[in-house]
């Protein structure tokens, strides 16, 4: 009997040993590919080639990912790789902000690190973590690209005590002014879930306008030059939600294209729930990915209703 119980044993060690290095293969799978809209395999070079062919591309990253922040570096020198520098203009950073922009203006193309984050005065504690992006800003300015895209927490704080006022008649939120239903209620959907549900939808309308004017102001730092690439979080280049929407209502004609780098998550090759989660885009580029954490397991008390 004990002999037939370890055999069983042994097996079942076998079994899930296989399923796990099978289901490890399937995710490793999709690592490296690119779909398009319609859930079509795209190669890498062309998709580095419509990188390079529109006016404004918008690259949605997840914050903590290591592999995000290579192929973001690596699309700067393949958008500038023999171009005039006029046809491809700036790389705008949701990471920057406009209290940075006269500080931006005074950085040398030579600069070293230590010397950029001097000049930009950059918090050793704060928002964006100098270490994970600086190589990304320096990959930039060394094609006299660096640009900032994001609203500074002054007016965050302006914002957030008055809302729309701070909008009115200032061109760079124009499009922040009035937005339609749809908009508004997505939005809303997302900062509730992610304050965990624990406060109202209405309690979060300061939230609301505070997200609807960064992505305003990097729509209008990206209109501001001749061309751009902006890299920022996914939600933010969402095509029919986020900076994208802005600028296209600015310029309706405006030549613009979407790349989302998604992770690939284990068991799920199902690429349009990966399209659909992610949001209107022109290119899907999977990566690996790394731990997740879920910030709302610790919270306490009843989730707002």
């Amino acid at each position: 009997m004990r002999k037939h119980s370890l055999f069983l044993f042994f097996c079942t060690l076998v079994i899930t040993s296989s399923q796990s290095q099978a289901s490890s293969k399937t995710v490793q799978s999709l690592v490296g590919k690119i779909v398009n809209a319609q859930a079509q395999f795209v190669e890498e070079k062309k998709a580095l080639d419509l990188l390079r062919q529109h006016r404004y591309v918008f690259v949605g990253e997840k914050h903590d990912n290591p592999e995000h922040h290579q192929l973001e570096r690596r699309f700067i020198q393949e958008r500038f790789s023999n171009v005039d520098q006029s046809v491809q203009g700036k790389v705008v950073f949701e990471m920057l902000d406009t209290s940075h922009e006269f500080a931006i203006s005074k950085l040398q193309t030579v600069d070293s690190l230590d010397q950029m984050k001097k000049i930009l005065n950059w918090p050793e504690k704060g928002s964006w973590d100098w270490a994970v992006y600086a190589p990304t800003f320096q990959e930039a300015l060394k094609r006299s690209a660096l640009a900032a895209g994001n609203i500074d927490r002054a007016f965050i704080g302006a914002v957030y005590k008055h809302g729309e006022k701070n909008f009115v008649d200032v061109d760079r939120f124009s499009s922040a002014v009035n937005p339609p239903d749809f908009l508004k209620n997505y939005l809303l959907d997302q900062i509730f879930t992610s304050h965990c549900g624990m406060q109202s939808r209405e309690t979060l309308t300061p939230m609301l306008h505070i997200q609807l004017a960064k992505d305003a102001s990097m729509a209008t730092a990206m209109l501001r030059t001749s061309a751009a690439m902006l890299i920022a979080g996914g939600e933010h280049v969402r095509g029919d939600t986020g900076a994208p929407w802005h600028l296209l209502k600015r310029n309706p004609q405006a030549d613009i294209f979407i790349i989302q780098l998604l992770e690939v998550q284990e068991n799920n090759l199902d690429l349009h729930s990966y399209i659909k989660k992610a949001g209107k885009a022109d290119l899907y580029w999977f990566t690996g990915a790394i731990a997740s954490k879920d910030y709302c397991a610790g919270v306490k008390g009843k989730a707002a209703q």
